[in-house]
């Protein structure tokens, strides 16, 4: 996109300096709203202990497999707003800095979500229907479609806990692909933005004879899941095993990695003073990265009550590789490990409209180093609560269908840990010139409105 009209040359720095150089962002890189809190009431209001099960359009970014254990469709709005104040307190240390409190973030996390499911093939006899899944998101409720952060820290920055950028997943279930078993397959949408740049400019900034060029590819990141209703896949329609075991489900599913890129090529010309061919700066970052995800649960309807336990292993240490290519985090010398993460739920149908759930975690910190340079991340270990609650009204007024409401309150716990904060302009470089104490805590509040059909 040319361009022949004088700008001043600040265009660069907001393209790149303020990735690269502004203390005062603490948001960091690797997060979203989809795993840090779930998307929409039941998951977030059981820790997503039910993610797997759950056979709602919100399948499709856990366990696409599970929008075949109903044959209902469905046309669902949320909006989930999660509040979050991540704490960092100084120990002191050589230099540590001027601070006016222990509040690193106070930022809040704000989306939409629409979601779409429905039985696409197969009428009520036909032993294999298949389903399809549609899931659309923005962040701070359609104001911030594309956000991206990647920055250095003097204060120290959390590595996940960021903005959500815009959200699109989609995918399909095949029910009994043989007797008791759904399979699913999705994919989320992910992009690679480029920026490009040319101009000569003065020393005063002014430039002319820009070219402008900016474009984004879309890449898609795919998951898979696997539902075994054992009973039926064992016994038929009989019942053959003990203690209700006939009941059990279990859920196998994967999600791939996934983030979003962005590298921005700059080459400046100041007649003079840097000649033909100019001062190239060049940047490539990633942000809001998602491990790759294995995981499995399992489910036991006991009379009104449902039980849930599963494991899912993150593979974080991929993203070592990563940010070694990342021209703002490559000093760092970053190191991850693979964390599991152990959900329980518990959901209870009160009465024919409503159900009551609930749902607990435990979840270590991946961020292996105490330590980043310039980059001073911070991550703790935590612990995750949900409750909730839905109620249906089975022939809603006017619409003659049936209508869902659903609310649910989710707390996380991070746990303290100690870092040490380093930069390369400080005098005590190589040592750190502050010790900090990372903690804090997340409250997340989701509902949801479901047209059922």
């Amino acid at each position: 996109m040319p361009s022949t009209k004088t700008k001043r040359l600040p265009l660069i720095a907001v393209i790149c300096g303020t990735a690269l150089l502004s203390p005062s962002l603490t948001i960091a890189g690797a997060g979203d709203g989809a795993s840090n809190y779930g998307l929409g009431p039941m998951n977030v209001g059981s820790a997503l202990a039910f993610s797997p099960f759950t056979s709602n359009s919100w399948s499709v970014y856990y366990n696409p497999a599970a929008m075949a254990r109903s044959e209902e469709g469905e046309l669902s709005i949320v909006a989930q707003y999660g509040d979050q104040e991540l704490r960092g307190k100084s120990l002191g240390g050589s230099a540590p800095l001027d601070r006016e409190n222990d509040v690193l973030s106070d930022s809040s996390s704000e989306l939409l979500l629409i979601g779409f499911k429905s039985r696409i093939a197969g009428i009520s006899s036909t032993k294999r229907p298949i389903y399809f899944g549609l899931n659309v998101g923005t962040d701070e409720y359609t104001s911030n479609l594309l956000p991206y952060q990647a920055n250095t820290s003097q204060e120290g920055q959390f590595l996940r806990y960021e903005s959500q950028p815009l959200y699109l997943a989609f995918g399909g279930a095949v029910s009994n692909i043989i007797r008791g078993v759904d399979v699913g397959a999705s994919a989320r949408l992910t992009l690679e933005a480029k920026a490009k740049l040319e101009t000569v400019s003065d020393l005063g900034g002014n430039t002319d004879s820009e070219n402008l060029s900016l474009e984004a590819s879309p890449s898609l990141s795919p998951a898979l899941g696997i539902n075994i209703r054992s009973g039926e896949m064992f016994c038929g329609s009989s019942e053959c095993m003990p203690f209700g075991m006939d009941k059990l489900e279990v859920a196998l599913f994967w999600r791939d990695e996934s983030s979003y890129e962005v590298s921005v090529d700059a080459n400046v010309v100041v007649p003079g003073v840097i000649p033909e061919p100019g001062l190239s700066l060049a940047l490539s970052t990633i942000d809001t990265y998602q491990p790759e995800v294995l995981g499995a649960a399992l489910l036991l309807p006991v009379g009104k009550f449902e039980l849930t336990a599963g494991i899912e292993q993150h593979k974080w240490s991929a993203l070592e590789r990563e940010f070694a290519s990342d021209t703002i985090r490559d000093q760092a010398n970053l190191a991850f490990d693979d964390i599991t993460i152990p959900r329980i739920g518990v959901s209870y149908q009160w009465s024919e409209s409503m159900k009551l759930f609930a749902g607990a975690a435990l979840e270590d910190s991946p961020l292996k180093s105490n330590r980043s340079q310039d980059v001073n991340y911070l991550d703790t270990d935590k612990k995750i609560f949900g409750l909730g609650a839905s109620y249906r009204l089975a022939n809603a007024p006017v619409l003659h269908m049936p209508l869902e409401l659903a609310f649910a309150y989710q707390y996380q716990m991070l746990d303290e840990a100690d870092f040490e904060l380093t930069s390369i302009n400080s005098p005590s470089n190589p040592n750190s010139y502050e010790t900090l104490r990372a903690d804090g805590e997340i409250q997340v509040f989701s509902s949801s409105l479901s047209l059922k059909f």
